[in-house]
C-alpha cells in the first residue's frame, strides 16, 4: 500500500475524529486563556520552573493534534503550533497586563513541538487509534 492509501486508511481508522478535534479546539483556547490572563491560573503552580510548564504544554498539544492528524501533516500541526506560541507571546508584550513576552518561553514552547514531532513520526502519532480500539469504539 502506497503512503497516501496508508493515510486514507488510517484517517478511516479514527472513528471520533470530530470529539478528538473539539477536544483539541477546546485546549487551544484554554492555552489562550492561561498565557493571556493577568493573573496566571493554578496550572503554572503545579510544576515550578516555568519553562517546564512551556514545554510540556507545547509537548502535550502537539501529541494531541499529531494524534488526530494525519502523518503527513506532522510538520504542518508542528508550524502551527510554534507559530500559535509565538502569537501568544507578542500578546502578552502587547497587553501591558502584568504579563510579558518572554524568548526562553517561546523556546520552550518550540522545544516541546519538536519533541512532540519528533514522537509521532516515530509511531506515537497512532495513539488516538490505540485508545479507539481499546474502547472498541464503532462507527
Amino acid at each position: 500500500m502506497n503512503v497516501a492509501a496508508t493515510e486514507i486508511a488510517q484517517a478511516r481508522k479514527l472513528r471520533l475524529w470530530w470529539v478528538w478535534w473539539l477536544v483539541g479546539w477546546l485546549l487551544l483556547a484554554a492555552t489562550v486563556n492561561e498565557s493571556l490572563q493577568a493573573k496566571v491560573w493554578k496550572v503554572a503552580d503545579i510544576i515550578a520552573w516555568d519553562k517546564a510548564t512551556h514545554f510540556l504544554g507545547y509537548f502535550l498539544l502537539t501529541t494531541w493534534f499529531t494524534g488526530v492528524a494525519r502523518r503527513s501533516r506532522y510538520l504542518l500541526v508542528g508550524v502551527l503550533l510554534i507559530a500559535f506560541g509565538g502569537a501568544l507571546e507578542i500578546a502578552q508584550g502587547a497587553m501591558h497586563e502584568g504579563r510579558m513576552a518572554d524568548w526562553l518561553d517561546f523556546l520552550a514552547n518550540s522545544l516541546g513541538v519538536m519533541l512532540g514531532v519528533t514522537l509521532a513520526m516515530l509511531g506515537l502519532g497512532d495513539w488516538m487509534i490505540w485508545i479507539e480500539r481499546l474502547l472498541r469504539v464503532r462507527k
